[in-house]
């Protein structure tokens, strides 16, 4: 938006430095149920402030690069303030997916990458956004249950952009088309609060983070479309308490225990994207569609599932090549433990309905969907208008399916 800067941008990149500044925002309306039904309206902003450095240029270093970027997040969430029961959080879907991690300024990359062998060996370390490399399949929808990394939502024991890790990860190209890359990072909840978000060292550590992926990008028949498909695992050996179960295995609700401690999480996750058509003349513009998994350990997580399904379609309008319009559901389906500890709880308590003041919500599944058409108004601005529907907000079905009409805005300054 801002141009060559008189030249100058163009004269830095040349010598290796290419600067990003960004600014996305989201407006959101509840125009129908949800938990609270008096109508609103919640803005949410992000700003990323960052350069790219290609240390060929200025070190001689052979495939060389060198990242560093801020992000600072401002406003409200509605789905915090109308949709959800207070008593239980949304497990994913939340209609400002730029809202979250603390409204703060964050450290989130900071890294070096090398690669070697004619780009076989390929090697990152520094802080960053475990999602950045692992089940990272970009964001093309505004509510959070269809953007990003999937196995990042509903736990606590990952992290996605703005919030950066210490680690390293080691990618190696089999071939063009397939690769295997492990990581190992620093598991430190601190670096996603306003307090911590910049005190980037030991303090507040509590385990590490390994995982693994392994990546096939199919170029299918003899139009030669392009897909890519994902597997992978992680494990956090961060202590966790288990949801339903003490020391004993009995359900701590009735024994009075305190809650058996786990010596670590794990999940995985299952992405598949094909493009299955093109326009004749155009490699870019077609229908691609999605399906993606996210499971988690039913000891110790609140949802131990995550699945979505959906469909993009690029330049439908022959006049409008750079725009896309996108379909997405997604499911959150609450942990069955979770939903026996409220059970047990409510028998406990006598409590027999939701409007009992004693009753402990008894979580099931929480389903999400997105219709929006993408607009590039010019190359650096995007206008993203969309509706989403929330079905059984965190999981609770007593709460009215809410509707929300949104608009999201993304600047290349």
């Amino acid at each position: 938006m801002t141009g060559d800067w008189g030249g100058y941008r163009s004269e830095l990149k040349n010598k290796g430095y290419d600067f990003t500044v960004e600014y996305g925002s989201m407006l959101t309306s509840n125009i129908y149920g949800g938990y609270k039904r008096n109508k609103t309206v919640r803005y949410s902003d992000q700003y990323i402030l960052g350069v790219d450095m290609d240390l060929q240029k200025i070190a001689s270093i052979d495939n060389g690069q060198f990242k560093m970027s801020v992000i600072n997040r401002n406003g409200r969430d509605l789905t915090k303030d109308r949709i959800q029961d207070p008593r239980a959080p949304v497990m994913g879907s939340t209609v400002n997916s730029n809202y979250g991690r603390g409204q703060t300024l964050h450290a989130a990359q900071f890294w070096y990458r090398q690669s070697w062998f004619h780009n076989a060996l390929d090697f990152k370390a520094g802080l960053i956004p475990v999602g950045e490399d692992f089940d990272n399949n970009g964001c093309y929808f505004q509510n959070l249950s269809l953007c990003g990394s999937l196995a990042g939502h509903g736990n606590s024991a990952w992290y996605n952009i703005p919030v950066g890790q210490w680690g390293l990860r080691v990618r190696y190209n089999m071939t063009a088309q397939t690769y295997l890359q492990t990581g190992a990072f620093m598991y430190n909840p601190s670096y996603a609060t306003r307090s911590g978000s910049f005190q980037l060292d030991n303090t507040g550590r509590t385990g590490n983070m390994y995982l693994v992926e392994l990546g096939y990008a199919p170029m299918l028949g003899i139009r030669q479309l392009p897909g890519a498909f994902k597997v992978g695992a992680w494990y956090n050996t961060a202590d966790s308490r288990d949801v339903l179960k003490d020391s004993y295995g009995d359900d701590y609700v009735l024994s009075k225990r305190a809650p058996a401690v786990r010596d670590g999480r794990y999940g995985g996750w299952v992405y598949l994207q094909q493009k299955v058509t093109r326009e004749r003349g155009s490699k870019n513009r077609g229908l691609s569609l999605f399906w993606h998994l996210a499971m988690n350990d039913k000891a110790t997580a609140t949802m131990d599932y995550q699945t979505q399904i959906g469909a993009v379609y690029k330049g439908l309008f022959d006049s409008r090549p750079q725009d896309y319009i996108g379909l997405g559901v997604s499911k959150m389906h609450a942990n069955d433990r979770v939903a026996e500890r409220a059970r047990l709880q409510n028998e406990l308590n006598g409590a027999e309905d939701y409007d009992d003041p004693g009753w402990t919500l008894v979580r099931g599944a929480e389903y999400a969907a997105e219709l929006h058409y993408s607009i590039s108004v010019t190359p650096w601005f995007t206008l993203r208008p969309n509706v989403q529907f929330l079905s059984g907000p965190g999981g609770v079905k007593e709460i009215k399916d809410a509707w929300v009409v949104a608009t999201q805005v993304n600047l290349k300054l």
